[in-house]
């Protein structure tokens, strides 16, 4: 039985108005606050009820070590109160409308049944709308919030123009496939179901997460040491170094071998022929790329075979909008002269973020993503968009981003979303945070069936916050945020992320 079951067991229809808005845990203060709406249109809650619904809380949730608070506000539908949710609903969700988006641009009727939201648009901006499904997304918020029925309608007029040039440009490309050959597995050593498709190792020029590749051992040592940090500093770890060759190429590989493993990689040999997976990084001391295994497997060679360099389907036009954003005022970022390090003086980097179905890199799908390209400094482009995946959205993944299943119906399907993202991330470096060993596997997956190849440079600005000792309390995104007085609202959506990993990125090589 689940909360709101147990809630309807205790109470009947009693609280029936009562809907929950928001729960906020703050571990460091060891404090829970749940906030309840209610509507005006039924009699305020009583102190002894308020006492018996916060009994119930006390006695379900379990709280031991942690307070509780609880909150109980009335959901007053008035035109004020709209409006000022309308925007917050734009600010939190589409940043780049609410900058010009206006009063005048909303009208509001009240009306026994329902609120009527009427909003007046350009043309190419209610485009926009009908292609996010903006107005479905507006009156379920506004519900949520007000708890009366909403009915938003769109209009356009010619008296509203963009002052964001949102250009629908048409992109054509060939896409050249990564060069792959076959090998089949004798025996899995370490982990499983590692494809059988590994690609040559001189192709691997700058860091890659989720790199399969195939080729001699050499040079096998074996490393114990003592761990000097974290929860387990001061017990005993080994960890492995050997290079692997496969006739083209060869690359430095390093194993951080468990208690279990010991024994099949004790019996590696050098002269093996192996399968491995695993992430290419730079090392901090030698400045080499270096495969930081995690699976590997006994394999041998087969007959080769070259992928066709015909690319598979050819997508003319674009089915994600770029935008162009040197409209918006970035006086907050750059109002003053604003000197980079060398490592980003005219360079393009494209800073981007993933929302998905799961948390699995292997298994879970793309269903939202959002970017924007810097150049030189300056905050150039953003790409954007919803996509359609071929599972359902969890409620735990809805409650987190606010992505449903309705609002991805109409989405296109990844396959075009990453072509385009392709093309708008062509000769930039990638960005993100934590996206080396989250975003980007998810989007390597998608290389052979589309054949291209994001080899692009990778920078994390997880990995840039630590290497420069930012004195964060941790380095999350939105305390990293905080810490540099960097807005994040609406959290957990690809473009506000994206849009907030590219100030931190530019704040964080500032001199």
């Amino acid at each position: 039985m689940n909360f709101e079951e147990e809630f309807f067991t205790e109470f009947g229809d009693k609280y029936k108005g009562l809907q929950l808005k928001e729960v906020v845990v703050k571990k460091r203060e060891g404090v829970c606050t749940i906030t309840f709406l209610y509507p005006s249109t039924i009699k305020e809650l009583s102190e002894d009820d308020k006492k018996e619904v916060i009994a119930f809380l006390e006695r379900n949730l379990g709280f031991e070590k942690m307070k509780l608070r609880v909150k109980f506000m009335r959901a007053f539908v008035e035109e004020k109160l709209i409006l000022k949710s309308i925007k917050t609903f734009f600010e939190e969700r589409y940043k780049l409308m609410y900058t010009y988006l206006r009063d005048e641009n909303f009208k509001i009727k009240t009306t026994p049944i329902d609120v009527q939201v009427d909003i007046v648009v350009s043309e190419r901006i209610q485009k926009f709308f009908e292609e996010h499904n903006i107005t479905a997304e507006l009156s379920k918020y506004l519900k949520k919030n007000f708890l009366s029925e909403f009915v938003v309608a769109l209009s356009v007029s010619d008296e509203f123009v963009d002052e964001v040039d949102i250009e629908n440009v048409e992109i054509t490309a060939k896409y050249k496939a990564t060069k792959r050959y076959s090998v089949e597995i004798i025996k899995e050593c370490i982990g499983k179901n590692i494809p059988t498709k590994p690609e040559y190792i001189n192709n691997i020029k700058s860091p890659k997460a989720g790199v399969i590749v195939a080729g001699f051992l050499n040079k096998i040592e074996r490393h114990d040491f003592v761990r000097k940090t974290g929860s387990k500093a001061g017990t005993e770890g080994v960890y492995y170094t050997f290079v692997l060759e496969d006739g083209k190429g060869k690359i430095d590989c390093i194993y951080f071998c468990s208690k279990t493993n010991l024994r099949q990689m004790e019996a590696l040999e050098d002269c093996m022929y192996m399968l491995l997976h695993g992430d290419v990084e730079k090392s901090k001391f030698s400045g080499k790329l270096v495969l930081k295994v995690d699976k590997m497997a006994l394999a041998n060679k087969l007959e080769e075979t070259v992928v066709d360099e015909k690319p598979k389907k050819a997508y003319t036009g674009c089915v994600v909008q770029v935008e162009k954003l040197e409209a918006l005022s970035q006086d907050n970022m750059f109002g003053k002269k604003v000197e980079y390090d060398d490592a980003i003086k005219g360079k393009s980097i494209v800073v981007f973020d993933l929302e998905t179905t799961g948390f699995d890199k292997y298994n879970d799908q793309i269903i939202d993503i959002g970017a924007v390209k810097i150049v030189d400094g300056v905050i150039k482009e953003k790409f954007a968009s919803l996509v359609k995946p071929t599972i359902r959205i969890s409620q735990q993944i809805t409650d987190l981003t606010n992505i449903t299943n309705a609002m991805v119906e109409n989405a296109p399907l990844i396959e075009p979303v990453l072509i385009d993202f392709y093309n708008f991330s062509k000769d930039c470096a990638l960005c993100g945070h934590n996206m080396i060993d989250f975003d980007f596997p998810f989007i390597k997956r998608y290389e052979d069936a589309l054949d291209v190849e994001f080899d692009n440079e990778l920078l994390d600005t997880y990995k840039i916050a630590v290497k420069k000792g930012v004195r964060s309390r941790n380095f999350k995104l939105g305390t990293l945020c905080e810490y540099f007085g960097i807005s994040l609202v609406g959290a957990h959506r690809a473009w506000n992320d994206a849009y907030a990993t590219a100030q931190l990125f530019l704040k964080l090589y500032e001199k």
